[in-house]
């Protein structure tokens, strides 16, 4: 069975803390693609929904099987400086629509 659980941990021992939630697609697919030399990693692939193009935020090919993956960042406001690197992050208190957010990117990907 494939998991990518191991390459989140991998992840989050090695960047507990991202400036956006591109920063955290980016590294994500980075670490992704170490782990498995032979995947196909795209971020923000395009596709068609009912007519309409939508874009998946990563997309994992390892041989026949393909993965769409979306991904939330959502943050507290937070101003800290972690391994020489200052991270001022916002405060994203409107939870209800992201919590929305969440449900519309799971009933796109099913």
């Amino acid at each position: 069975m494939f998991s990518l659980s191991p390459s989140l941990e991998t992840l989050s021992m090695n960047r507990p803390i991202f400036h956006s939630e591109a920063d955290f697609q980016h590294a994500f697919a980075w670490q992704v693609q170490k782990d498995f030399p032979t995947s196909s990693i795209r971020l923000e692939r395009p596709y068609i929904i009912q007519g309409k193009q939508a874009h998946v935020d990563v997309w994992v090919s390892v041989g026949a099987l393909n993965i769409a993956i979306e991904l939330k960042y959502k943050t507290r406001k937070l101003h800290v400086t972690y391994e020489n690197e200052m991270y001022r992050l916002k405060d994203q208190s409107a939870q209800d629509l992201g919590r929305y957010d969440y449900l519309v990117d799971i009933l796109r990907v099913e």
